[in-house]
């Protein structure tokens, strides 16, 4: 089986936002990524087993995509610990309709901000959880 993440709606801009996280305005048009799952006979395949295993991470890119931008830095490039990517960042699997009527799995990404100006790269990583056996551990009773 195979796994592979296509950006179906680009955005195009936002504004920039500072410190002002309440009056953010997002990206626009939302980042949205498909998932296209084939299986070893190379057929697209919809999996629904397999989609509360998966989420899709966004992250920030310099605009040539050769280095991660996690953190806005001052003038000398000393990162000042606020995030330059602002919104939810994580987005689990959607199953929809496109335009035209056929089912498919979709990250989106709603409410993503940008606190600076600048030109970018976001990137979408697909990431699969474990499949693993919780144990919940009970205190026993107070025996006196």
């Amino acid at each position: 089986r195979t796994f592979r993440l296509e950006i179906v709606q680009h955005p195009d801009r936002t504004a920039e936002f500072g410190a002002s996280t309440l009056t953010r305005l997002p990206l626009a048009p939302p980042l949205i990524a498909q998932l296209v799952m084939r299986d070893s006979a190379g057929r697209i395949i919809i999996d629904e087993m397999e989609l509360p295993f998966l989420v899709a991470q966004l992250s920030l890119l310099t605009s040539d995509g050769s280095a991660p931008m996690d953190y806005v830095t001052d003038g000398e490039g000393r990162s000042t610990h606020e995030r330059l990517l602002y919104g939810n960042l994580v987005s689990s699997p959607h199953l929809l309709r496109n335009l035209q009527g056929r089912r498919g799995v979709y990250f989106m990404y709603p409410d993503v901000g940008v606190r600076q100006r600048g030109r970018f790269v976001m990137k979408v990583t697909l990431i699969r959880l474990p499949r693993c056996v919780c144990t919940v551990l009970r205190p026993l009773a107070d025996r006196r």
